[in-house]
């Protein structure tokens, strides 16, 4: 048994900001490794050990997106029941369970299975989100939002080439067993690292009382300014995440080329990130936000404009998705400006709800036209987040009178 004083210490040191932050950051890092490739192998598992047609695998990926947009809306009151660290293990059980998905054939348990994926990423995401408002101070919450977002990325470029090895090599269920092995390590870290919140409700929450809470947080103007910049970047984001590779392989007929495309989209945004963070560090997030969504502005027009040509589909493409993923480095810094910290699990839970949302819009809008009129979707959605300029300058403008308050 620890004595009083070491006991002191060692809560201490646990509450410290750079533990917090580098706790969070290795979650982010072992959920890319997993999640990541554990999403792409999944769609070949279905098609070559289940012999699913490519629709029914469509609706499949789409049933763990609204398994994680309910769970998004739930997490308010799991959250203000449970706290923050407990929401986030119940995700990291929850992305683990969804791991045994690889060792069943039958058409009815790998959907169910597959379901606890977007349950789990929804919780990780809320989890870490509040705890990543509540371990910034101000004027550093932008440079640690994009290595926060950034270490997803790191963990599946770390991931994908081990788990092709593990799958080509030993199968999948060998691989199913690894990812289980890293959302146990993970839980691990978590538990013993990570300080409990102080955000539990005396009594649990009914149904009726739980609802009540959605609406009025949906209700707030501030949130709902903060929705409508997330969703109209989301949509634009879902729609090319779909159409571009599409595109390119239609134009070229070459995996290298969309393969191209993808390396250089990675390095650009994370760049873009990078960059996206620091500034607002140092001039506050409403310039560089103004900025990105510029970028997608002139990314819309210009695959409009150029998408029948290898270079448009090529250069604007990258500058959409590098804007996208700018914006949701600086999505963290909107809350923390403007929405009380009391009010940030009912935030961004409806926030995840409506990603889900909105990459679901997205990707079947330009689905309809690109076939028949493939320059009319991105147009369509780029002149579309023009209204974010609107939203934006009046959110900080309330933000500011709020503040000055």
């Amino acid at each position: 048994m620890l004595s009083p004083r070491l006991r002191q210490q060692w809560m201490t040191w646990r509450s410290a900001p750079w533990l917090l932050a580098g706790v969070l950051i290795f979650v982010q890092l072992v959920n890319g490794m997993r999640d990541i490739p554990q999403f792409a192998f999944f769609l070949i598992y279905l098609q070559e050990q289940l012999g699913l047609a490519p629709e029914v695998i469509a609706q499949v990926v789409a049933g763990a997106q609204i398994a994680g947009m309910v769970t998004a809306l739930l997490s308010g009151p799991i959250t203000a029941r449970l706290g923050s660290k407990w929401v986030l293990v119940g995700g990291l059980t929850c992305s683990g369970l969804s791991s045994l998905a690889f060792q069943v054939s039958s058409p009815t348990w790998v959907p169910l299975l597959w379901f606890f994926s977007g349950a789990g990423t929804a919780l990780c995401a809320v989890g870490g989100a509040i705890f990543l408002t509540r371990i910034s101070a101000r004027g550093e919450m932008g440079m640690l939002a994009a290595f926060y977002v950034l270490s997803v990325t790191a963990g599946g470029a770390i991931g994908n080439p081990l788990a092709g090895v593990i799958i080509e090599r030993y199968g999948f269920v060998a691989f199913s067993w690894v990812a289980m092995a890293l959302s146990v390590v993970t839980i691990l870290v978590v538990v013993l690292l990570l300080t409990s919140t102080h955000d539990l409700a005396p009594a649990p929450v009914s149904l009726r009382s739980f609802w009540s809470g959605v609406v009025i947080t949906a209700r707030q103007t501030n949130v709902q300014m903060v929705v409508g910049l997330r969703c109209l970047a989301t949509i634009f984001y879902g729609m090319l995440t779909v159409l571009i590779p599409l595109l390119i392989n239609s134009l070229t007929g070459s995996k290298v080329m969309v393969a191209a495309y993808g390396t250089a989209t990675l390095i650009v945004a994370s760049a873009a990130q990078l960059l996206a963070g620091r500034s607002a560090d140092r001039w506050g997030a409403r310039a560089p936000t103004l900025v990105a969504f510029g970028a997608i502005v002139l990314s819309g027009i210009g695959l409009a404009a150029s998408v029948g040509t290898l270079w448009g589909l090529f250069v604007f493409g990258v500058l959409g998705i590098a804007a996208a993923w700018a914006l949701a480095t600086l999505m963290y810094v909107w809350v923390s400006d403007g929405i009380p910290r009391a009010e940030h699990p009912g935030t961004f839970g409806l926030l995840h709800a409506v990603w889900s949302l909105s990459m679901i819009t997205g990707s079947m809008f330009g689905g309809w036209f690109v076939t028949s009129i493939p320059a009319l979707p991105f147009l369509a959605a780029g002149l579309l987040n023009i209204g974010s300029f609107f939203l934006l300058i009046a959110y900080y403008k309330r933000s500011s009178v709020r503040q000055a308050a």
